[in-house]
């Protein structure tokens, strides 16, 4: 009887040292897996000056894309106009192809290559300048700069304005949000200095839209700002902005670093919205995709 106790708590003993050993082992490996998990999350993590760089060269290489265009503009009566276009853009040569919703219905075609106008298809056919009255009611942009092409130029003089700050100074990485079913990263960008300046409009410049291309700035606030149309005579002292905005809030979509969400707000608050919804990046175009 005494042989069998002993063999009894030799048993136990031995079971729960191997338990003890199997809960160390257990915990070894999720200490380790927890450390890997980390050490993956911070690979994977981006720092401004790692991902700005990536951004611009992105937005650069986008030369075939589809999309559905959705905008929030707000307007002089400080009213927010909306826009709903489908897009077809060749980057190279430039070609875009547009089928508007909103503010107004119509089929927009610009073939740079061939005319700087743009033709227009809206119960009948007309051919128009990319900034004329008809093709700008509602809008802040004309449609020649669909793609990344006008974010691309916005952040790259944003940049060189602060040439030798530190990047990370005024470009904040907020985390990660989910966008149109995309993992994104939240990228904000501060302007501090931004403000409201006298500017003289220079010897050869005769349209607000020379200046706007020119500063990498809205065109539509020029005007709201200074109660102006489109044309400005050298020697006039003029209202504009210092910078495109005073925040940019982007989404960039981590797995092809696209900025597909663009927010930008001014000394008033939000002035335009844009979304890129459902991007397809390489697209083969044939003739029929750019036919009016």
């Amino acid at each position: 009887m005494a042989n069998y106790l002993l063999c009894h708590l030799n048993t136990v003993f031995l079971n729960n040292k191997q338990s003890i050993y199997r809960m160390k082992k257990l915990s070894t490996l999720l200490l380790a897996t927890i450390v890997w998990l980390s050490y993956s999350a911070a690979s994977y993590a981006q720092s401004v000056d790692e991902m700005i760089p990536k951004v611009m060269s992105a937005m650069g290489n986008a030369k075939t894309m589809t999309y559905r265009f959705y905008a929030q503009e707000r307007m002089k009566d400080g009213k927010y106009s909306k826009s709903d276009v489908e897009f077809k853009v060749n980057a190279s040569p430039l070609r875009i192809y547009a089928v508007a919703h909103l503010p107004e219905s119509a089929t927009l075609l610009h073939e740079a290559s061939k005319s700087p106008d743009v033709r227009v298809k809206k119960g009948f056919k007309l051919t128009l300048s990319p900034t004329n009255k008809l093709l700008m009611k509602g809008v802040h942009n004309p449609i020649t700069r669909a793609g990344f092409g006008q974010i691309k130029k916005i952040l790259e003089t944003s940049i060189a304005q602060r040439k030798g700050q530190d990047l990370a100074s005024f470009v904040k990485v907020l985390g990660t949000v989910t966008y149109d079913n995309k993992e994104c990263w939240k990228v904000e960008i501060n302007d501090p200095e931004y403000k409201i300046i006298t500017y003289t409009v220079a010897a050869n410049e005769t349209s607000v839209w020379q200046i706007g291309k020119k500063l990498a700035i809205s065109e539509y606030k020029i005007k709201e700002l200074n109660d102006i149309g489109d044309e400005v005579t050298p020697g006039q002292k003029i209202k504009i902005p210092s910078s495109y905005a005073k925040k940019t809030t982007l989404y960039i979509d981590k797995s092809n670093y696209l900025p597909i969400y663009h927010k930008m707000e001014d000394e008033k608050g939000v002035y335009e919205v844009y979304e890129f919804k459902n991007l397809k990046l390489g697209v083969t175009f044939t003739e029929a995709d750019f036919q009016l």
